[in-house]
């Protein structure tokens, strides 16, 4: 409870009592601190090093999903390293020293002998890396996202064929008309925050991003104190916490305080247009306005109406838009 207050007993209204409300006990696990609980999603903290845990137990099928997100995006990039985020989430897939392609141990053979499903996303304010397997295979998923928090190689002939790689996929980008309006969008719509910058990145920091850059960054921002831990499904919580425990608490907390980003938006006065001239046959016109930070007491509000005026087909936009044949 909040504050340690005690509701058991209830108070009364209008001469009756309440319900009696049953509190049951937290489940407790060793060298964890209990933080809350939300929506049955329980939050705890590894006391050896800051590490972040959520769990929601959901025993609908024999699987679980083991994520790590890193409180690090596009956000945290200064000019010349843009698309730093981006770059290193390739990296890391090309593993360790005890998993990697050459001695047959990599992050997929690994995991995928087992039918997981494995991959990772960036976006502006974190990266986050999972896996969805058989859930008495949990040790192997924990065991290889804990081995590479801080020990990847990020080798020099690495960085040097994922940069063609990502080029490629910059290069797919360029050739799309959306994605090229929504990046004009974005930088147009922030003049100061980091926001403006893709998260992929400007084609001339991919080309030159360094190995030294990469591994500063990696430095930086992957740490256990930096990073929250993920474990849905179906999984006994005592044994789950119990190989979190083992694999991550070895690895020590940052000492420094993680860089903050102290750059704030100024206020927009007036609207602000792009236009692309791209060949093509299809129009397209986007529309956006600035919202609250995530922390507002607005932002989950605005996040389910997005939901009831623009998801799916019996959405209000779709049906004035779509269904009347002024869009597609």
């Amino acid at each position: 409870m909040a504050g340690g207050e005690d509701r058991r007993h209830a108070p009364k209204r209008d001469g009756a009592a309440y319900p009696e409300r049953r509190i049951d006990a937290r489940p407790t696990f060793d060298g964890f601190e209990f933080i809350e609980e939300s929506a049955g999603i329980s939050a705890y903290r590894l006391a050896a090093n800051g590490l972040e845990v959520l769990l929601l137990h959901m025993d609908i099928a024999p699987v679980v999903a083991f994520m790590i997100t890193y409180r690090v995006g596009s956000r945290n990039e200064s000019t010349g390293e843009t698309g730093a985020t981006h770059f290193l989430e390739h990296l890391m897939f090309k593993g360790t020293e005890r998993f990697n392609t050459e001695s047959g141990t990599s992050v997929f053979a690994r995991l995928q002998r087992h039918g997981a499903q494995v991959n990772a996303t960036t976006w502006m304010d974190r990266t986050n890396y999972y896996e969805l397997l058989p859930d008495e295979k949990l040790n192997d998923a924990v065991e290889i996202e804990a081995d590479r928090m801080r020990n990847a190689r990020l080798r020099e002939e690495d960085i040097e064929s994922e940069r063609i790689v990502i080029l490629n996929e910059f290069d797919r980008g360029e050739n799309d008309p959306i994605r090229k309006l929504f990046h004009s969008v974005w930088s147009t719509a922030f003049v100061a925050h980091p926001y403006k910058h893709p998260t992929i990145g400007w084609r001339s920091d991919i080309e030159h991003i360094s190995a030294d850059q990469l591994r500063s960054f990696y430095d930086t921002y992957y740490w256990p104190n930096n990073a929250t831990v993920s474990i849905i499904g179906s999984f006994e919580p005592v044994a789950a916490m119990a190989i979190v425990r083992k694999h991550f608490e070895p690895i020590p907390g940052r000492t420094k305080p993680f860089p903050n980003l102290h750059t704030v938006e100024p206020p927009q006065r007036g609207e602000r247009r792009t236009i692309i001239r791209l060949a093509g046959e299809l129009g397209a016109v986007m529309v956006a306005f600035k919202a609250p930070d995530a922390g507002h007491p607005d932002a989950a509000v605005l996040a389910l109406l997005a939901v009831i005026l623009g998801s799916g087909k019996t959405s209000r936009l779709y049906r004035r838009l779509v269904d009347t044949g002024l869009a597609t």
